[in-house]
C-alpha cells in the first residue's frame, strides 16, 4: 500500500464519526438515533481495518495504518459509553439486529479498555438471564478474548495466535477442553474449530490452511517481530 492512501482512509474513517456536539447531545433525540450512530462507528472501523495487510504488517505505512486504527477504536469505545450511559445496550427489538452487531464490534476494538469491556459482558450476561436478546457468536467472542488477555482458557475457541511468530502459521490460544469447546459452539451456531481456522486463514489472505508452520504449498512467509493475532472479528 502506498503511504498516500492513508491519510485518505483516516479521513474517510473520521468523516464518519459523529460530531463533537453530537458526542454532547444528551437529549431523548440520541437513543433514537442509536443505531445510526453505531452504523458510524462500525463504518469508520472498517474503512482503515480492511486495509491492513497481515502478511506485511511491520511496513511503515502498516505502522502508520496501526495508530490510526488505534485513533478510531478508542474514539469509538469512548462514544458508545456515553450512548450506553444514556440508552443502555442496545437491543434487535429496539434498535435492530443490526444495530446490536455494530456494537458488539465497537467493544470487541475496545482491547486497551478491558474494564468497559468486562462491563458489557457483564451486563449483557445479565440481559440474557433477566429474558433480554439471547447470547450468541459476539458473546463468545468477547468472553474468549478477555479470557486470553487474562490468561485464562477459552470456552469458544475464537482466538488465535502464531506462536512460531510466522503470520500464516495460526495455532488455538488455550481452551477449555476441546470436546466441550465444540459443543459450546455448536449450541451458539458456531463453525467447528478447524473449520473456523481455515476461514481465518483465508480472510487474511494465507497461501494455505497449514497444520504445521513447514505446512506449505507455497514458501512460508518470513518471519516477523511480533506474534501476530487473529480472529474474524478484526478483519
Amino acid at each position: 500500500m502506498h503511504p498516500s492512501c492513508l491519510p485518505a482512509a483516516l479521513l474517510a474513517a473520521c468523516q464518519a464519526q459523529p460530531s463533537i456536539a453530537a458526542a454532547n447531545d444528551a437529549s431523548a433525540d440520541a437513543c433514537g438515533d442509536y443505531a445510526a450512530e453505531l452504523a458510524a462507528m462500525a463504518t469508520a472501523d472498517g474503512a482503515l481495518r480492511r486495509r491492513i495487510d497481515y502478511l506485511d504488517p511491520e511496513s511503515e505505512p502498516q505502522r502508520r495504518l496501526a495508530s490510526h486504527v488505534m485513533l478510531v477504536e478508542r474514539t469509538n469505545a469512548q462514544r458508545l459509553k456515553g450512548l450506553m450511559a444514556r440508552c443502555g445496550w442496545p437491543s434487535a427489538a429496539a434498535h435492530g439486529a443490526r444495530a446490536v452487531k455494530d456494537a458488539w464490534l465497537v467493544v470487541q476494538h475496545a482491547d486497551r479498555d478491558p474494564v468497559f469491556q468486562k462491563q458489557v459482558l457483564a451486563s449483557v450476561e445479565q440481559a440474557a438471564s433477566a429474558g433480554g436478546d439471547s447470547l450468541d457468536q459476539s458473546f463468545a467472542y468477547l468472553y474468549d478474548r478477555i479470557a486470553v488477555m487474562e490468561k485464562r482458557p477459552q470456552h469458544y475457541g475464537t482466538q488465535l495466535s502464531a506462536p512460531t511468530r510466522v503470520y500464516c502459521a495460526l495455532a488455538f490460544d488455550r481452551m477449555d477442553d476441546r470436546a466441550l469447546v465444540q459443543e459450546r459452539r455448536a449450541r451458539l451456531g458456531m463453525a467447528p474449530l478447524e473449520a473456523y481456522r481455515s476461514a481465518v486463514l483465508a480472510a487474511q489472505r494465507c497461501p494455505v490452511a497449514p497444520q504445521h508452520p513447514d505446512d506449505y504449498h507455497y514458501a512460508a512467509p518470513a518471519a516477523q517481530g511480533v506474534a501476530a493475532r487473529a480472529d474474524l472479528r478484526r478483519k
